[in-house]
């Protein structure tokens, strides 16, 4: 850099002067003198070569380089409060960063939280939505849950948990549907068709083009929802479907064929562990399907 960057205080004192409109008002809120305050943002002024306020009465208004400087000091303060959040974590050694599907955090971790936290009472979960995510960088993410086995020389997976797509509806429908043979059920009750499936289940064929259709969603927690309301039958992963089946919000149809999916695999840094409670969550995890 050319030029030597501002020190942060002036930074502090112009954005305070500029929200508040008033130089005694910042040394108010900033607990120094009004003399500093304004010495503060006359370095910033001799900084940027101009001024940015203008004297109106007691107080200070924005001169238009300051309205337009005051955009950028305000980005450059939250960008430092943005990271601090981000390294939040690493004050706690309680916290652990999982990484996984948005669909399958809501439908499959977040039932099984109190049980781990019943285990351990002080833990601190970061559930982070974030689909396939492929590489941890120890700052964003301590464990994966992903469709992909992602070992490679910083990380290892275990396939951890076998999942299937499943017939769902509402229990409304369920008895009627029960007494029918799969084939007949399809065509007594609408379909929920997920947009990038390219058949709403491989063993219906040309059945499949009979059947009424009642909604099109991308979301697999949204045909959940809608096979919950009773808008007709859906195909889901059993994982995602498994708070709502646990609820009784929706019954499985058990007599419709059920469909492989892609296992589901855990993966860890193989460095050390950002916090002890990272290892704790990854063997708990790895308990589960022992």
């Amino acid at each position: 850099m050319t030029k030597r960057l501002p020190p942060l205080q002036s930074l502090l004192a112009f954005e305070a002067a500029a929200r508040l409109g008033g130089i005694t008002r910042a040394a108010e809120e900033l607990a120094l003198t009004q003399s500093a305050i304004t010495h503060q943002i006359q370095n910033l002024e001799e900084w940027v070569g101009q001024p940015l306020f203008n004297r109106v009465g007691r107080g200070v208004k924005l001169s238009a380089a300051g309205e337009l400087f005051s955009k950028t000091v305000d980005a450059t303060l939250q960008t430092l409060l943005d990271g601090r959040k981000r390294i939040e974590p690493y004050r706690n050694q309680e916290s652990v960063l999982l990484a996984c599907p948005a669909d399958f955090a809501a439908g499959w971790v977040l039932p099984r939280l109190p049980d781990l936290r019943a285990l351990h009472p002080t833990l601190d979960v970061w559930l982070i939505t974030r689909d396939e995510l492929r590489d941890i960088d120890r700052i964003d993410v301590d464990l994966i849950v992903s469709s992909q086995d992602l070992s490679n020389e910083t990380m290892v997976s275990v396939q951890w948990l076998a999942d299937e797509a499943i017939a769902i509806c509402a229990p409304t429908l369920t008895q009627t549907l029960q007494a029918l043979p799969p084939e007949q059920a399809v065509l007594a009750a609408p379909l929920i068709i997920d947009e990038y499936a390219s058949h709403w289940a491989p063993w219906l064929g040309d059945l499949e083009l009979q059947a009424q259709r009642s909604v099109t969603l991308e979301d697999t927690l949204l045909r959940v929802q809608a096979a919950a309301q009773g808008l007709g039958i859906a195909m889901v992963p059993r994982s995602v479907a498994s708070e709502a089946l646990a609820s009784g919000r929706v019954c499985a149809l058990v007599h419709f064929p059920t469909q492989p999916l892609p296992s589901r695999w855990l993966s860890k840094s193989r460095l050390a562990p950002r916090t002890p409670a990272a290892d704790r969550v990854y063997d708990w995890l790895l308990a589960l399907y022992a």
